[in-house]
């Protein structure tokens, strides 16, 4: 089942991907020659009225889509292309169009993604509602070996009062265990509906905050009981959550990769298709809400990392398409080779890193 519920998560969101390459480049007057899921030989596949061939292939780890003037999935023009053919079929190809059209065709792939993910949510938000957690004052675990447990709190266990202060939160009851280290609290306690009062001594703890400054707390060792309620926003709400979320999981993505670069984190945090698939599949044995969760954020990673300016990523097509606005001038062919080289050896690179974190993390973790 996580092979299967990984390539129905990956050839969702690479379809939608090649699915915005495919309807900007038609819209732009771009005859497509190929739709592809997976790489190499075609397993199936069926050939549509406008020429295009649209297939599943043996490898399933990403897709393409070839346009009428490209020798290969790379986006390469065929430079002896126009000298085969007439001007007005040399029209349909996707190297005679403006670099306004190009690039828009190239930004459709990685936007097509976010876009789907601006779905997802808003669906999720517009039925379900907007997800908070609410810290009930009902303990959900004791610690062994802490104050709760030395002087029987018990899970389950309802606080209602705290030297008499009534408790409504579990916050209340966490500002009140930690402003009195070693002094004995009156917990008012109700037990499957039996009322007891339970009277423990915090155990001291030394925290230093982020000043650097040293000083003690409280801490009895329970966890609270956590529930998840929603509310209603209507349509423009949801879209506007919808934004908000898209927004704040880039953003944590790129802030992660930032610090991965300088060194704060480490590079082991990286996944591959192992990682994807193990939480895939996770995700869906929580329920389906949660796998189309967990779809819309890798369909925002996908787009995120194609933007990348990275030769034979969208990105590195913007950054030519980009240059050559700059320039005005097509860049010379052996320039483009050899960025496409150092392209391949930075992809491969991250491809035996991401496999390398993957294999160590699921076949040789303690």
């Amino acid at each position: 089942m996580v092979l299967f519920w990984f390539l129905l998560l990956l050839t969702v969101i690479v379809f939608v991907h090649e699915l915005g390459h495919y309807l900007v480049a038609r819209l732009n007057g771009v005859r497509v020659e190929v739709f592809s899921i997976g790489f190499g030989k075609e397993l199936f596949g069926y050939s549509d009225k406008s020429g295009t061939r649209w297939k599943f292939s043996l490898i399933p780890l990403g897709g393409y889509v070839k346009f009428f003037g490209d020798i290969n999935v790379a986006s390469t023009p065929d430079q002896n292309l126009n000298k085969n053919i007439s001007s007005e079929e040399f029209s349909l190809a996707f190297q005679n169009k403006t670099l306004l059209q190009k690039a828009a065709i190239v930004f459709a792939g990685p936007m097509a993604n976010f876009l789907f993910a601006i779905f997802i949510f808003f669906i999720f938000f517009f039925s379900q509602g907007i997800p908070s957690l609410d810290h009930l004052p009902v303990v959900d675990k004791v610690m062994s070996n802490s104050a709760a447990s030395k002087y029987g709190m018990l899970s389950g266990d309802k606080i209602l009062k705290i030297n008499d202060i009534k408790i409504t939160k579990f916050e209340e009851i966490r500002d009140i265990v930690t402003a009195n280290p070693n002094k004995k609290l009156d917990f008012f306690v109700n037990r499957e509906n039996n009322f007891i009062n339970i009277y423990i001594i915090p155990d001291p703890k030394t925290v230093i905050d982020n000043e650097g400054n040293e000083y003690i707390q409280g801490v009895i060792g329970v966890s609270a009981k956590t529930i998840v309620s929603y509310s209603r926003v209507g349509f423009f709400g949801s879209i506007n959550y919808a934004l908000e979320t898209t927004y704040r999981f880039t953003a944590l993505t790129l802030i992660g990769l930032k610090e991965i670069i300088f060194g704060e984190r480490s590079a082991s945090e990286i996944g591959g298709p192992i990682m994807i698939a193990n939480e895939a599949s996770k995700a869906a044995d929580r329920g389906i809400q949660e796998f189309i969760v967990i779809m819309a954020l890798i369909s925002i990673n996908l787009g995120l990392i194609n933007l990348f300016p990275i030769p034979l990523l969208d990105g590195g097509h913007l950054l030519f398409f980009v240059i050559q606005a700059i320039v005005r001038r097509p860049l010379k062919e052996s320039v483009v080779r050899y960025a496409s080289s150092i392209g391949i050896v930075f992809i491969i690179c991250i491809t035996l890193l991401v496999f390398y974190n993957d294999i160590v993390r699921y076949f040789f973790k303690s």
